[in-house]
């Protein structure tokens, strides 16, 4: 897992604005699993690289970190 904290003001190309960014972390030789944190303009964006072979569920985790970050989203925003 890695962490790169990204420009907290939009960009742009030819005049259009970047609305998200995504990590992409390389796999390490035997790794089964990368993970890659990132902020831009006020947001935390993530992105996994999963092994197929090693770990065939992978979209599994994914959901299941949605789904874990809106439970957290419930428990501290404002009703």
């Amino acid at each position: 897992m890695t962490n790169v904290p990204g420009p907290q003001f939009p960009l742009y190309a030819a005049g259009a604005p970047m609305l998200e960014m995504f990590p992409v972390v390389p796999l390490a030789k035997g790794q089964a699993l990368a993970i890659g944190l990132t902020s831009y303009d006020g947001g935390v964006y993530y992105g996994f690289n999963g092994d197929r072979d090693a770990m065939h569920d992978l979209d599994v985790l994914a959901g299941m970190v949605n789904e874990s970050l809106d439970e957290l989203l419930t428990t501290v925003a404002p009703s």
